[in-house]
């Protein structure tokens, strides 16, 4: 039984939503690990020829879930940045495609959840943005292999909106398309997608996936984690959740874990 996402199972394309609307579908431990067992799921089943990743409501997914981070120790955080690039690698390597319709905002960890799936379809009122550094942690980059080195830093380094037309343009997503058209879309590319051999799709993404682990894809993601952790130990990574809770600017000042003690 998930508790953060679901599976809504229509013949030959499955929805795997991210379910957990009343904190716009931000991402914890727990679905982490919940989206690699679904899709395990959806490789593993015959009936399933195509996968769909979305949210519940007005929300794609609102990225990292600060409750969770802010009482997590060491031990999960650690735990947390395996899992979430358990998550996102499952999803690239699954033999089965995965179409994401990104149905409102992408926040950080849900920009990298949308373009870990093969295509993406969002609604044109939708943004991608990576607040990443403005939490206090690094934003890796993964998109240098897309957007190229300049727009992925842009997008890193001041967090900014990219709304889903600019994204299109950029080539972060496939599509950008009015709400009135958006669940043609998917449909679109989910009906095509369900008629093709599958071993041609599997042999395909496996090729494309091996080039971007040619060019260091995978180790990029794989080093992401204990960076993550460690980031999360240093005080502007402890202000920067500190102040999203109190609601107030953070006041950052570069100190290395442990420096006032050297002090």
């Amino acid at each position: 039984m998930f508790k953060s996402i679901r599976i809504d199972k229509a013949g030959a394309v499955w929805r795997v939503v991210l379910n957990r609307p009343e904190v716009r579908n931000a991402h914890d431990l727990d679905m982490f690990k919940e989206l690699v067992e679904a899709f395990d799921e959806v490789e593993n089943d015959p009936d399933c020829r195509c996968a769909v990743l979305t949210g519940a409501g007005d929300v794609f997914c609102a990225g990292q879930d600060l409750r969770f981070t802010r009482s997590a120790d060491a031990r999960a955080i650690d735990a947390y940045g395996r899992w979430n690039v358990a998550a996102r690698q499952r999803i690239q390597r699954n033999f089965k495609p995965a179409v994401a319709a990104v149905n409102g905002a992408a926040i950080g960890g849900g920009v990298y959840l949308a373009t870990a799936c093969d295509l993406v379809v969002a609604v044109d009122t939708a943004y991608f943005q990576m607040r990443e550094i403005q939490a206090g942690n690094h934003s890796g980059g993964a998109f240098v292999f897309t957007v190229g080195r300049a727009r992925s830093l842009e997008m890193s380094l001041l967090g900014r909106r990219i709304p889903a037309p600019q994204a299109q343009a950029w080539g972060l997503i496939n599509r950008s398309v009015p709400a009135a058209e958006f669940a043609a879309a998917v449909d679109d590319y989910v009906n095509a997608l369900a008629e093709l051999p599958p071993l041609a799709i599997r042999y395909t993404k496996n090729a494309t996936n091996l080039l971007l682990d040619m060019a260091g894809f995978s180790s990029h993601l794989e080093a992401g984690a204990p960076m993550q952790r460690y980031l999360g130990l240093t005080p502007d990574g402890r202000e920067a959740k500190v102040a999203f809770a109190e609601r107030r600017k953070p006041r950052f000042t570069g100190e290395y874990p442990g420096a006032a003690d050297r002090d």
